[in-house]
């Protein structure tokens, strides 16, 4: 009896991780249902989208100028939608960016393709790193982003280290739309550089333009907040993302106007 048993659980150690690779292989496989990406206006800003085939909400986040008299370059960080559809033509536009970092903020095991990731063109021609985050819609909707960050802090910490490493540039980070994860990263990122808020809320709005809105009620919810922690520097400590990282940042994303 003892040696049959030590048979079934030596079968068991074999076949469960083989079942296991099965089971993930099959549902990386299933389709999902029809894409369907709304463009950006004819009369967009020239140079603030970018067309990957098979993404949407795609977008450059610099070319904004701050209060004092600086510029956020261009060329530098893209924001986007889920990057799991690219077409062949898609995958070649978005090798020319150059991209060398992503950010993925979808709440998956991993960023793998064969987990609902980027796609294969994607994980090989940058380094995909997964800084996993769910908001929540439980409680007052003017709350979402506010909780939201509470909850994810650590992802958020994670975000604005890696932007402060200049290796890691040019960077994208996406969630799924493109819009509430990926839009409080890109309101945090401007307010740390000092862009006005006004600008922060019309980039936060280019969303709605692709159909993709977030909530604008949200984010005036999570600026009130970053005032009453005494402004962007104290708001971010509190995630933990130290003076040193925001100093980082501010150097490689504010140039001369």
């Amino acid at each position: 009896m003892k040696a049959t048993h030590r048979r079934r659980i030596r079968t068991l150690l074999v076949v469960t991780p083989v079942a296991l690779a099965a089971v993930v292989l099959i549902w990386g496989s299933i389709p999902e249902g029809p894409l369907v990406i709304t463009p950006p206006p004819p009369d967009a800003e020239p140079g603030r989208w970018i067309h990957i085939e098979g993404a949407a909400n795609t977008r450059d986040a610099g070319g904004y100028s701050t209060s004092d008299g600086h510029i956020m370059p261009r060329g530098m960080v893209y924001r986007s939608a889920k990057l799991n559809r690219l077409t062949d033509a898609g995958a070649d536009s978005y090798r020319e960016l150059g991209i060398n970092t992503v950010i993925d903020f979808c709440n998956r095991l991993t960023p793998w393709p064969l987990f609902g990731g980027d796609v294969w063109s994607v994980q090989l021609a940058s380094s995909v790193h997964g800084c996993p985050m769910s908001f929540s819609k439980d409680g007052p909707r003017e709350e979402f982003y506010t909780r939201g960050v509470c909850d994810n802090a650590a992802s958020y910490r994670e975000a604005f280290e890696l932007l402060a490493d200049s290796n890691n540039y040019p960077v994208l980070y996406h969630c799924a739309a493109g819009t509430d994860r990926t839009g409080v990263m890109s309101a945090l990122l401007l307010e740390l550089l000092g862009v006005p808020r006004e600008t922060i809320i019309v980039d936060f709005e280019l969303s709605a333009q692709v159909d993709l809105p977030g909530s604008l009620p949200a984010l005036k919810k999570l600026h009130a907040e970053i005032d009453a922690s005494g402004g962007i520097e104290s708001y971010l400590q509190s995630l933990g993302v130290t003076s040193e990282i925001q100093q980082r940042i501010r150097a490689l994303l504010r140039t001369a106007n």
